[in-house]
């Protein structure tokens, strides 16, 4: 399975802070918020496999976008005409 950047959303705040602290993801901090429902979400990126751990446990998520071609398509954007990634040494 692959990487995806996902929105994470829960009940708690407590519960949102035990993505870092208890299942050490890779959570966007500066996301965390707080909706008009009372629930809370961040985003982060997370595996295929943590996506369906994290699900079993209760916490609702929606995934954005597939990181692997987020990942591909910037590389285009810095890419050569060789398909090489450009020496941007001197900028």
């Amino acid at each position: 399975m692959g990487y995806y950047i996902v929105r994470i959303r829960t009940d708690t705040w407590d519960r949102l802070r035990d993505l870092q602290r208890l299942y050490d993801l890779d959570v966007f901090g500066q996301t965390a918020k707080q909706l008009a429902d009372g629930s809370f979400e961040v985003q982060g990126v997370l595996a295929g496999e943590r996506i369906e751990f994290l699900s079993g446990k209760g916490y609702r998520i929606e995934v954005l976008a597939d990181a692997e071609d987020i990942a591909k398509e910037r590389l285009k954007d810095v890419a050569g005409p060789d398909g090489e990634p450009e020496d941007r040494s001197d900028q």
